[in-house]
Parts: structure tokens; C-alpha cells; sequence
């Protein structure tokens, strides 16, 4: 028997739920379109975590997105996507090493050179289309379809650590693409990834806690709370129903205290990316 999230229904206002979608994403609309090649997407990955047992759920803004509007936040590119990190190193020795989809590749640095992020997070892109962004990390990336975020979350992690880890990625790996220098930031990455980000996992070891955090190098270091988690329900997002936390409203009010309040249009932040599409 599918465990229905009881806290789905936070409907906002039908009319408001109009004038945002036309306002955002109209129907035929590159958004729009992006939003509907990208719920595909979290169906073939759904699949897959059903066929193989793997445990993930919606998080961050599309399960704002699934419990305040039933599918996108209206102005959302992007799908995010928390799972137990021995599930997420699971998929992703699947992606590698099995033959899939030939629509969907799994970007992490085994696939892509220069994608040199954290090992706790790994992006499902799409093969028949593509962001336009002026970012000099997006564009020296070699698959840069539309994507879903895949963020492996672990219940030891130690704040300073996590905090540190964050800064390294970002203030020496993530700067040095940005200044163009690729060998450099390759060089760094290496000991980032093989050598204190598993010291650190060793440190943890014995500091489980009644929480996640996104694993490290990831630079969300929000909690996210067991008891809020599991047992794992289902929420409708886009017409299909999807792994939610079992209570949702109280998972997302800890990370975003007003996240059922719609902002103000002039107020709304978008990733300012244009799409291009190949045959969807």
C-alpha cells in the first residue's frame, strides 16, 4: 500500500497558481518544455531506483515545488534529488558500468574530466539538450544538458569538517577553473578527493547522529532530519507520484522556515539560463 504524504496538500491559490504559470513557464514555453523533458528524466531515475532498491527522495526546491504547486516551482530549471550515499555510489556503479539509457549520461569526474566537485554529488544530464548559462564552471563542463542533482547525504558528518571541505571546494578547486586553470585545480582536486575527504569520513565514523547533512565538499550544510525522512512516503509532482519525505512540511520548514509563502515576482531568483533542444 503506497504511504501517501498527508502533507502534500498545500495547495497555493488556483488563481495566483495561473498567473504564475503564465507569467514563468506558459505552455510551449523553453521553460516549460525543459520542466517536462526533465520530469522524464526523474522517471527513468525512479525506475531504476525501484528496479534496484535504492532509496532517494525530492528535496530542496522541488519538494517546495511538489507541495506548494504539485509539480515545478514555476521558475525552476532544475531537479533535486537527496539519497543515502551508499545508494547514491550504488547508481552511480550502475550509470558506469550498464548501458541504461542513450538519452541520459551520469556526469561525475569518471565521465567528465573536469568535473571536479564533491564524490557526494553527481548529475543525471540529459543528452538532447543543453543549458545556456554564462558560467565559466558550467561551460567547461562536458555534458551540460538539463539535470537532475543527485546529492548524497550521510548521517556523521562533523560541522567543522563539513565546513572546511565546503571552503576548499569552493574557495581553491571551484577558483581555480574559474581562473582557467584546469591542471592546477585537477591537482588539487586529487588530494581533496582521494586523501581528506576520506580522512575525514574516518574522523566521523563514530559521530552518527540523528540527522543528515549533504556529504563533503557539497556546499549545503542544512540539516536534514531522520525522523522527518522516513518511513519514505510518496507526493504527486507533475501528475506522477515520487519518493517524498514522510513529512514534508516539517523537513522543508527546518531548512526554509516560510517555504510556503510564494515570494514576490520582483523578488524571484532563476538560474538566468536559456535551453537549446535536440529532437525531445
Amino acid at each position: 500500500m503506497l504511504n501517501i504524504n498527508k502533507y502534500m496538500l498545500i495547495m497555493i491559490d488556483v488563481e495566483l497558481q495561473k498567473e504564475l504559470r503564465m507569467r514563468f513557464n506558459p505552455e510551449g514555453s523553453d521553460l516549460r518544455r525543459a520542466q517536462l523533458r526533465m520530469v522524464e528524466m526523474l522517471k527513468f531515475f525512479d525506475s531504476v531506483c525501484k528496479q534496484h532498491k535504492m532509496t532517494y527522495w525530492l528535496d530542496s526546491g522541488t519538494l517546495i515545488g511538489a507541495a506548494r504547486h504539485g509539480g515545478f516551482i514555476p521558475w525552476d530549471d532544475d531537479v533535486d534529488i537527496c539519497m543515502p550515499i551508499k545508494d547514491l555510489k550504488k547508481f552511480k556503479k550502475l550509470m558506469l558500468n550498464n548501458n541504461l539509457s542513450d538519452e541520459f549520461v551520469l556526469q561525475c569526474h569518471e565521465t567528465d574530466f573536469y568535473f571536479l566537485s564533491s564524490p557526494s554529488w553527481c548529475v543525471l544530464r540529459d543528452l538532447k539538450s543543453e543549458y545556456i548559462q554564462n558560467s565559466h564552471l558550467h561551460n567547461v563542463r562536458k555534458f551540460r544538458g538539463l539535470q537532475i542533482d543527485l546529492f548524497g547525504v550521510e548521517e556523521n558528518t562533523i560541522e567543522f569538517l563539513h565546513y572546511f571541505c565546503c571552503k576548499y571546494q569552493s574557495k581553491i578547486i571551484d577558483w581555480l577553473l574559474y581562473k582557467n586553470c584546469k591542471h592546477l585545480a585537477y591537482l588539487s582536486y586529487l588530494p581533496f578527493r582521494y586523501c581528506i575527504i576520506p580522512t575525514f569520513r574516518l574522523l566521523s565514523v563514530c559521530s552518527k547522529k540523528k540527522y543528515y547533512r549533504m556529504g563533503y565538499g557539497i556546499p549545503i550544510r542544512s540539516k536534514r532530519y531522520v525522523e522527518t525522512i522516513f518511513p519514505i512516503s510518496k507526493i504527486s509532482f507533475e501528475g506522477y507520484l515520487f519518493n517524498a519525505p514522510s513529512n514534508s512540511d516539517k523537513y522543508l520548514s527546518n531548512i526554509y522556515k516560510n517555504w510556503k509563502q510564494v515570494p514576490e515576482f520582483k523578488k524571484v531568483k532563476t538560474h538566468n539560463v536559456k535551453f537549446k533542444f535536440w529532437s525531445i
